[in-house]
């Protein structure tokens, strides 16, 4: 064999590695999640790029397969603690969640691994999300036709974003948009819920009847970048967007118009959470702070007062 053969041999022996794995998951299904009684439609590798129908403006182009699906554990049963006995420090990132009375506590160091948490708060199913490579902290309702669905990674990137697959249809989602891109359930929604991403100490101080989020096996306390100058504010409602400069945002209240809804973004006293509301009713919205350059991949020229 001559050298100059050995590079093309090592691309098609890699290719066949990489083809094989998926293949030998072609027998297995999903994790179960504790008390869902369903079961996943397909394998492993029937989920691995874009299948069936597929969501107005989607690109198969812009989504890449980095992983398998569930390389990245979702939490599928959660488990949760009183905020006495969590074991969290003071400035611990945290996605704050009240629904009905019941409130929560998902810390960013255990979502920074595993990225999904399928849970049930306030008698409301729900996904929680974290995006570390857009900063999107995310809380979705999970009912899909007026069913809980499930929810696990998929492994992929659209836009950069990260995406998850339905264990029902094995449909492909996207995070930042809350949106099948393809399969089954493509262009189906999920709302997205209001939540604050804070500290444990202020969430904690704010909610002290508060539970937390653990986990069997260690998890570090995120030590990333906290929301700054690279980050934006966004709203979004229905098909229209908006964004602030997050820098702007925590130094008073800012008021803005999102679609034919005037809005204000403020920083919450009690919790130091970004928060939204509706000015002509009081209703709070959902926020989702981000990078700049990741919100930009989804809402082009809707950053207030920049050119973007």
């Amino acid at each position: 064999m001559t050298d100059r053969a050995l590079p093309v041999l090592i691309v098609i022996t890699a290719a066949a590695i990489l083809l094989s794995a998926v293949g030998g998951c072609s027998a297995s299904e999903p994790p179960s999640p504790a008390g869902y009684a369903g079961e996943f439609a397909g394998a492993y590798d029937e989920t691995i790029g874009p299948r069936g129908p597929a969501a107005a403006g989607f690109s198969d182009a812009e989504l890449v397969q980095l992983l398998l699906p569930d390389d990245i554990p979702p939490i599928y049963a959660p488990r949760f603690v009183p905020a006495a006995d969590a074991d969290l420090p003071h400035d611990e990132l945290v996605i704050g969640l009240s629904i009905n009375g019941d409130a929560r506590a998902y810390p960013t160091g255990i979502l920074f691994s595993r990225e999904l948490v399928n849970d049930v708060v306030g008698g409301v199913p729900v996904l929680v999300s974290w995006c570390p490579r857009c900063y999107a902290a995310l809380v979705h309702e999970r009912r899909v036709n007026g069913t809980a669905a499930v929810f696990g990674n998929q492994g992929a990137l659209y836009k950069g974003a990260m995406t998850w697959f339905d264990h029902a249809t094995g449909s492909i989602w996207s995070q930042p948009l809350g949106m099948a891109l393809t399969g089954t359930e493509a262009g189906a929604t999920l709302p997205l819920v209001p939540s604050q991403l804070t500290t444990w100490g202020k969430w904690a101080a704010s909610h002290p009847e508060t539970t937390a989020l653990v986990v069997s096996e260690p998890s570090p306390a995120f030590r990333g970048n906290r929301p700054g100058a690279n980050h934006v504010v966004g709203v979004v409602i229905g098909d229209s967007a908006a964004a602030w400069p997050y820098d702007s945002v925590i130094d008073g209240e800012v008021a803005g118009v999102v679609g034919d809804t005037p809005v204000a973004v403020w920083r919450d006293a009690g919790t130091g959470a970004i928060r939204a509301r509706t000015t002509d009713g009081g209703r709070e919205l959902p926020t989702m702070i981000a990078y700049r350059s990741a919100w930009l991949k989804f809402y082009p020229g809707s950053i207030a007062g920049r050119d973007e």
